[in-house]
C-alpha cells in the first residue's frame, strides 16, 4: 500500500506539471499545491500551523481540487505546514478525530490543538472553504501581532525597555508567519539597540 500511495503521488506530480505547462499557454498561470503525502508512523512536521488533509480514497486524492490552489499555495511560504493522511492511517485520523468523516481538513496550531476543520460536502471537498480556513487563522494572528506591536510601543515610551524588547521579541519569532510584522519588530529592536538576524541551519 505503501508503494501504492508514492506511485500514486508521482503520477499525479507529473500529470501535474504537464496541466501547468498547458495551463500556462492557455489561461495563466496554475498552482500546484506543495502536499506532502504522510505515511502511516511517519511524524508531522513542526510547523506555527499545520493543514491535514484527509482524502476518502487515493481516487479523491487524485480528483481533488485542493491540489490546484493559488492561495493554499502562498500560505506553505508562510509556514503552514501541508499534509496528506492516508485513508487507511487509522491512528493518525483516531487522533484528529475524524473517524467516518472523510474527506476532510483540519488544521492544527504548533500546539497540537485543532483549530477548525472542513467537512466534506455530498463526498467532496471545496478548496474555498478550506482556503478560508486557514486564511481566517492567519488574519487572527496578524491582527494579535498587530496588538503586541502596540503594547511593546506602549513599554517603550514608559521607559519599560526589558518589556518592550521582550515583547517585540515575540513577535520577531512570528516572522514565517507575518513577515510584514516581523520585519517592523526587527525595526523597533534596532532602534532599541538589539540586532535581530535570521539564523542560518549549518548543515553536516
Amino acid at each position: 500500500m505503501r508503494v501504492v500511495w508514492v506511485r500514486l503521488a508521482a503520477a499525479v506530480g507529473l500529470g501535474l506539471l504537464a496541466v501547468i505547462a498547458v495551463a500556462d499557454d492557455l489561461t495563466g498561470p496554475v498552482s500546484f499545491v506543495p502536499w506532502k503525502v504522510l505515511m502511516p508512523g511517519d511524524s508531522p512536521a513542526r510547523a506555527p500551523l499545520t493543514l491535514f488533509w484527509i482524502p476518502a480514497s487515493s481516487d479523491d486524492f487524485k480528483h481533488s481540487e485542493l491540489l490546484f490552489s493559488r492561495s493554499l499555495t502562498s500560505f506553505a511560504t508562510q509556514c503552514v505546514a501541508l499534509h496528506v493522511i492516508r485513508a487507511d492511517d487509522a491512528a493518525m485520523i483516531d487522533k484528529l478525530g475524524v473517524a467516518g468523516a472523510l474527506p476532510v481538513a483540519v488544521l492544527v496550531g504548533g500546539d497540537g490543538k485543532q483549530l477548525g476543520k472542513v467537512i466534506n460536502e455530498r463526498g467532496s471537498l471545496r478548496v474555498s472553504a478550506v482556503e478560508r480556513l486557514v486564511r481566517d487563522q492567519l488574519r487572527t494572528r496578524d491582527s494579535d501581532l498587530d496588538s503586541q506591536l502596540d503594547e511593546a510601543r506602549r513599554k517603550a515610551l514608559a521607559g519599560d525597555r526589558e518589556a518592550a524588547v521582550a515583547t517585540y521579541k515575540l513577535v520577531w519569532e512570528q516572522r514565517c508567519v507575518a513577515p510584514r510584522k516581523g520585519r517592523e519588530a526587527q525595526r523597533e529592536l534596532k532602534k532599541l539597540g538589539i540586532v535581530a538576524e535570521e539564523t542560518v541551519a549549518v548543515r553536516h
